[in-house]
């Protein structure tokens, strides 16, 4: 008997997220256990879309996410539920236990995924690379916030365009020298 892993003594129901994608549903909290195999199965009949993160962005907006920020336990096996980002502009998690691959979506979760065209690549999002991309995008972001405060808008606007007519250009290293040198013109 599957336990919600957020309520803790609510029995997950059988129920159907999508058309031939039995989950187990908490009708307390809302939540879904979407097991591997079924996710497995029915992902097979599906035709792939292409992920767009402002959709998903917007989507988690228009479908507010119950995220619980508690450590939670897989209803199948008793491991740890791990919490993997969607990606750097989502702020709502998708918890995955690494012993059998369950996935918990709260509340709504499935619906912004739907909306962003990332319900049928929800593996992806579990994968390093994904989550390396969402880390580096993520320093990015903090980093761009820094200059731009550092430097003000339109001097940071200047130096990005240097900056980009510097890289493509093929005497970079004389230019590059030339304006750290002190008084390039004395001898």
């Amino acid at each position: 008997m599957a336990k919600c892993p957020v309520c803790k003594n609510v029995v997950l129901k059988l129920s159907n997220l999508e058309d031939s994608l039995p989950v187990r549903q908490c009708r307390s909290c809302g939540g879904y256990w979407l097991r591997a195999n079924d996710y497995a199965r029915w992902l097979k009949s599906q035709t792939p879309g292409s992920f767009e993160e402002e959709k998903t962005k917007e989507a988690s907006t228009r479908f507010p996410v119950a995220e619980s920020n508690q450590t939670a336990i897989c209803p199948d096996c008793g491991h740890f539920l791990r919490k993997y980002k969607i990606s750097a502009k989502v702020d709502f998690h998708l918890d995955r236990c690494n012993n059998c691959n369950g996935v918990w979506l709260d509340k709504n979760e499935w619906e912004a995924l739907k909306a962003g065209d990332l319900h049928d690549e929800i593996n992806q999002i579990f994968t390093a690379p994904w989550q390396q991309n969402i880390q580096n995008k993520t320093i990015t972001s903090k980093l761009d916030a820094m200059y731009l405060q550092r430097f003000g808008e339109s001097d940071y606007q200047k130096i990005k365009e240097i900056r980009a007519w510097l890289q493509g250009n093929p005497n970079r290293n004389y230019l590059m020298a030339f304006l750290l040198d002190k008084d390039p013109f004395s001898t």
